[in-house]
């Protein structure tokens, strides 16, 4: 197991270190590429690395600059759904022409704006398309609490780098449970905030309103020092909201209860992770934290967000993969061949449901202040099984599979963290905290306390068999 000390120093002690002088941001970025030289070759979390140009940008980092650069100095490293100008950007996707003109995207940009020095690109499944990390450009990328296992995906990279200690913090996306997936399978944590709060430009479809920037760490207050330096709004985004504070909550009627479900829309869930459930529902109760579990079962939204999903890829790649299908892999190109036979009328009717769901999600929030599920139903599988089992039980990650629970906050577009909460049969589960419309603030500093409360869960790691 290559899974780093979780109570090593995080991102604030490199920061500290860095601003101090103790470290150079030069010696920062060469300690990162010895980590990165330590890794087993099977974990596999890049797609491209290019340390010697990581060098030449921490030099012109000055120490003048120290104090006016929340992230000074910090190596970090993006997903490869984010474009960036010095290094290429294939989206994971064999078709996809690297040598293209070149651009930051708006989260690179700001990070580099806030001191940070990119260093590589982070695996990815062609354009995030999945819950597991493989490709045709760099093959699978594996789980470092066990390699014949998936980290999750699709931003299996980063959760990858984060839980071995190579980087204290990554970037990752979230359309689908995207970076809260891949924390909880690989024990980190994972934070997708609202829609907008970290703008996404240049993108085609600036209406989509479904995918997110996020970051994996392996502490929420990683998350939160990352948020405060990048957050906010930007014209060029129309989802962009323009609160002048990030994690400043509006208004609202704290109701002091929370409610702790297996399953907001009746997938089914491992036995020992429901067991596992009810500890932290105890651990809760024991901390003074009301907890109830109401008995909930609102329909599965897999199946007709799915139909949104194939028809945006078969707009999109239709066209190459009927000149080039072996650039596809089966999964991609099985996507793009189901959005063929999606028409109008199937479109408007997922809107349809999908402003149904926002109403009801609405309504039930109202009553609660967070709602916490299990980030998955499951521990992590092998990274060839399609079909992993649940109680018995083989399930795909379409229609009434691994990830409704953590499409709700995609659907709505509000805030969600992923944090360990223990372990089954040795391998690191996650719980996840859902808050309410712009409620960001108040969703890091509950699952923060939460990570505290959770401590004799999470603390000590059991020893697996292999």
């Amino acid at each position: 197991m290559n899974v780093a000390d979780l109570h090593s120093p995080g991102l604030g002690g490199i920061l500290d270190r860095v601003r101090s002088g103790e470290i150079s941001p030069v010696e920062a970025v060469t300690a990162t590429a010895s980590a990165v030289e330590g890794l087993p070759p099977e974990l596999n979390p890049f797609m491209c690395v290019d340390f010697d140009l990581a060098v030449d940008r921490a030099r012109e980092l000055t120490p003048a600059r120290a104090s006016e650069l929340p992230l000074f100095g910090l190596p970090m490293a993006m997903k490869d759904l984010e474009p960036t100008a010095d290094l290429p950007t294939t989206f994971g996707a064999g078709f996809v022409d690297s040598r293209a003109e070149r651009t930051d995207g708006s989260l690179v940009a700001r990070l580099r704006a806030a001191g940070c020095v990119i260093f590589g690109k982070t695996s990815t499944p062609a354009f995030g398309h999945k819950d597991v990390t493989d490709n045709v450009i760099t093959g699978v990328t594996r789980n470092p609490w066990d390699p014949s296992l998936t980290p999750g995906g699709s931003s299996g990279g980063a959760a990858v780098l984060v839980a071995t200690g190579v980087s204290p913090v990554a970037h990752g996306t979230d359309a689908a449970g995207s970076v809260r997936m891949p924390a909880a399978l690989c024990g980190v944590a994972g934070f997708k905030p609202s829609f907008g709060r970290l703008p996404r430009v240049p993108s085609v479809d600036l209406w989509a309103a479904r995918g997110h920037h996020g970051f994996l760490a392996r502490r929420v207050e990683d998350i939160r020092t990352c948020m405060d330096a990048v957050a906010g709004g930007d014209p060029r985004d129309p989802i962009s909201p323009s609160d002048p504070v990030w994690d400043q909550a509006p208004p609202r009627a704290q109701r002091g209860r929370i409610t702790l479900v297996d399953s907001l829309f009746g997938q089914e869930v491992d036995r020992g992770v429901s067991a596992l459930l009810r500890r932290v529902g105890d651990l809760l109760s024991d901390a003074g934290i009301a907890v109830e579990s109401p008995a909930v079962r609102w329909p599965d939204p897999v199946a007709w967000a799915n139909v949104w999903h194939g028809a945006h890829e078969h707009h999109h790649f239709g066209e190459v993969y009927r000149r080039t299908p072996e650039l596809f892999s089966p999964s991609h190109a099985a996507l793009v061949e189901a959005g063929a036979e999606v028409g109008a009328s199937e479109l408007f009717a997922v809107q349809e449901r999908r402003s149904a769901l926002y109403q009801q999600a609405t309504e039930f929030f109202d009553g609660y202040d967070f709602v916490l599920t299990p980030t998955l139903p499951r521990v992590a599988w092998a990274c060839d099984d399609d079909r992993p089992a649940i109680n018995g039980t083989p399930v795909e990650y379409g229609p009434g599979g691994r990830w409704a629970d953590v499409l709700l906050a995609n659907m709505t577009g509000w805030p969600a963290a992923s944090i360990p909460c223990g372990f089954v049969d040795g391998l690191p589960v996650g719980l996840q905290i859902m808050a309410p419309w712009r409620a960001d603030g108040p969703c890091l500093d509950f699952a923060q306390r939460l990570e505290r409360i959770l401590a004799p869960l999470t603390s000590t790691p059991p020893n697996r068999a292999r």
